[in-house]
């Protein structure tokens, strides 16, 4: 499996962040003095200033650490991060490079049913995210009334579920009920039904 290339922040033609420990340790000069168009957004971004400086402590700068106690990104611009290399941090390394078609075919199902459930949870059904819906006061009280408010989430989903699946079966197998017992007799002249078996029977007794 390849390792994960890193680049330190400030290094690079673009640096992201002003750090002086890496113009320390690489000996870079400070920039000469230009004249920014403050009108041109573009330049003004790119210039050293309008970047976020990272600091570092006093004693730091009047004593530069030693190359050996510097951690690894410090000592060259960019490193190689294998797997098993992060430690206890090496659960938060993915695999598939970001965007990559096998990172969209492996992330972007997972991303859509999150999605799914979240336009469930704050629906007008639930809309967990409206306090109107847990008037009850204090922490216990809430994480109670959230737990199933998402309980009923999780119900409706199930309940959603069966009535999809079984509702196929159903059209395929039920053909309508069927009638038992006599046939019915058509109506007379007059248009009404003829009489019940019952009411025949009472007449004649």
């Amino acid at each position: 499996m390849n390792g994960l290339r890193l680049q330190c922040p400030a290094s690079g033609p673009s640096p992201g962040v002003a750090w002086p420990r890496f113009n320390q340790v690489h000996r870079i000069p400070a920039p000469r003095p230009a004249m920014v168009n403050l009108t041109n957004r573009r330049a003004t971004t790119a210039h050293t200033a309008a970047k976020p400086t990272v600091p570092i402590s006093q004693g730091e700068r009047l004593r530069p650490l030693p190359e050996k106690e510097l951690p690894r990104i410090c000592q060259k611009p960019t490193i190689t991060v294998r797997p098993g290399d992060l430690g206890k941090m090496d659960k938060f390394r993915q695999d598939r490079h970001y965007l990559h078609p096998t990172w969209q075919a492996a992330y972007r199902p997972e991303r859509a049913n999150i999605e799914g459930l979240n336009g469930r949870a704050k629906s007008h059904g639930i809309d967990i995210s409206n306090p109107a819906k847990r008037l009850a006061h204090g922490r216990v009280a809430q994480t109670t009334l959230l737990a199933l408010m998402i309980c009923s989430i999780n119900l409706h989903i199930l309940f959603t579920w069966q009535q999809t699946t079984s509702a196929g079966a159903a059209t395929t197998t039920h053909e309508g009920p069927t009638l038992t017992g006599p046939t019915p007799r058509p109506p007379d002249a007059t248009g009404l039904p003829p009489p019940t078996g019952r009411s025949e029977t009472r007449a004649m007794a």
